[in-house]
C-alpha cells in the first residue's frame, strides 16, 4: 500500500474543482508562544519528551506546479482554518533543484518546511555516483534563514520503490551517506524524517529492516490512509486502528513521532467528519508521543481534501484550533539534529557484497605433475 510513491511528486496538478480563491487578507499570525514554564518535577518514565501537543501541518494542493500557486493554496487553507500551518508539507523528485521560493516563503511567515525529497537508485548513492548533487543540496539547504525538515526516499518499504530501495541495507547505506554528506557541507539546520508506511509496522511488516540507526534519524514518521470506500476491498478503518503498531514500536527508540501524510474520504454523510474527530481525540489521548501530524489535503486517486463537505472541513479547523495542536515548537525544533559519533557507522550487511564477483582466480601454485605408473615385476626365469 503505497499511495505518494505515484502521488507525491512536485507536480501534483490540482482538480480545478475548488472555486476561485476569494480576495488575499492577512493571513492569521501564529498563535502566540507559551510562556516558558518553571522547572517542574520530571514526567513519569511512561511519558513523551517534550511539551504536550502535536505541530499541526499538511501538504495543501495548489491549481498549479509553481511555488506561487502552491503557497496561494497554502495561505487559502490557512484563511479556512483561521491559523497559520506549523508545518508546510512539499515534494521533489530526486533530480529536482531544492529549496525554491517557497521553503523561503515559509520560513519568513513562521512555517517550518517538511521537505519530502524521493530518491533513485541506492547502489548509486552507495558507490558515491551522486555526491555531487548531494552536496549542492546540501549547500543551498544550508543557506536557509532557519531550520528545515527532510524526508527522504519515504514509503521506501512499498512495492513501487522496490527497484530504487533494493535490499534494506542498500538504503540504510544510502541514508546514512547523504546524512553523512550534508553534515561535511555544515548543512547542521536540517532535522531526518525517516517514514515508511504505517502498515509495514505491523506483524509481517518490513518497516525496522529498513531503519537508519538512532544516530542517524532525528523524527520517525509512517504516513496511513483509510483507504474505504474508494480503494476495492478496504475496510473502514479508524487512526487509531492504521497508527497503533506504528506508535508502539516508534516509542522505544525515544524519538518524537511525525504522522507524515493521513487523509479519509467521504462515505455517508457526516462520516469524514467524524473520522477527523476522532483521530483528534486518538492523538490526544492514546498518542501523546506523535509530536507533528500532516494532512493530505489533495485530491490524488482519491479525494482526501478538507473541503469534500462543510461538515469535515469544520471538524478539521476545529482540530487545527485545539490547543492540542497548538504546542511550543521550540524544544522540538531548537534540537540538535542527531548524528553518529562517527559517520558512517558498519551497517549490518556490506552493500558491496551486492555487486556482481569476478571468475575466480587459477590457483597460484602449478598442480604436482602426474606419478610415473610402475611397471609389472619380470617373470621368473623357467
Amino acid at each position: 500500500m503505497v499511495l505518494v510513491a505515484g502521488v507525491a511528486v512536485v507536480n501534483i496538478s490540482g482538480s480545478g474543482a475548488d472555486p476561485p480563491p476569494p480576495a488575499p487578507l492577512p493571513v492569521p499570525a501564529l498563535p502566540g508562544l507559551p510562556a516558558v514554564p518553571s522547572p517542574a518535577a520530571p514526567p513519569a518514565a511512561a511519558a513523551p519528551a517534550g511539551p504536550p501537543g502535536a505541530l499541526f501541518g499538511a501538504y495543501v494542493q495548489g491549481t498549479g506546479n509553481g511555488a506561487d500557486a502552491q503557497m496561494t493554496a497554502v495561505e487559502s487553507r490557512e484563511r479556512d482554518l483561521g491559523r497559520r500551518l506549523a508545518i508546510d508539507h512539499h515534494f521533489y523528485p530526486w533530480d529536482k533543484e531544492f529549496p525554491t521560493a517557497r521553503e523561503e516563503a515559509d520560513l519568513q511567515a513562521g512555517r517550518v518546511p517538511l521537505i519530502s525529497w524521493n530518491g533513485t537508485l541506492n547502489l548509486g548513492i552507495d558507490l558515491g555516483l551522486q555526491d555531487d548533487l548531494i552536496k549542492e543540496r546540501a549547500d543551498a539547504v544550508k543557506a536557509l534563514p532557519g531550520k528545515v525538515m527532510i524526508r527522504w526516499m519515504w514509503e521506501m518499504d512499498g512495492r513501487r520503490k522496490a527497484n530504487d530501495s533494493g535490499h534494506p541495507a542498500l538504503y540504510v547505506a544510502a541514508w546514512r551517506h547523504i546524512h553523512d554528506v550534508f553534515a561535511a557541507e555544515g548543512a547542521t539546520n536540517v532535522q531526518w524524517v525517516w517514514c515508511p508506511n504505517a502498515t509495514a509496522f505491523n506483524n509481517d511488516g518490513n518497516a525496522p529492516a529498513f531503519y537508519p540507526g538512532d544516530e542517524y534519524v532525528d523524527w520517525i514518521c509512517a504516513d496511513g490512509y483509510n483507504w474505504a470506500p474508494g480503494r476495492s476491498g478496504d475496510q473502514w478503518r479508524s487512526f487509531a486502528s492504521i497508527y497503533g503498531s506504528f506508535y508502539d514500536w516508534g516509542m522505544a527508540h525515544g524519538k518524537p513521532l511525525m504522522v507524515g501524510e493521513f487523509g479519509a474520504q467521504e462515505r455517508n454523510p457526516g462520516d469524514k467528519a467524524q473520522w477527523l474527530t476522532d483521530a483528534r481525540e486518538a492523538l490526544k489521548t492514546e498518542f501523546p508521543g506523535i509530536k507533528a501530524v500532516l494532512y493530505f489535503d489533495a485530491n490524488k486517486d482519491y479525494d482526501w481534501r478538507v473541503s469534500t463537505s462543510p461538515e469535515t472541513l469544520t471538524a478539521f479547523r476545529a482540530m487545527a484550533n485545539d490547543p492540542w495542536f497548538t504546542p511550543d515548537p521550540r524544544p522540538l525544533l531548537d534540537a540538535a539534529s542527531a548524528a553518529p559519533k562517527v559517520p558512517g557507522v558498519p551497517i549490518p550487511v556490506p552493500p558491496l557484497q551486492f555487486l556482481p564477483q569476478g571468475p575466480p582466480k587459477p590457483p597460484s601454485v602449478p598442480p604436482a605433475p602426474p606419478k610415473t605408473p610402475e611397471l609389472p615385476p619380470a617373470p621368473a626365469p623357467g
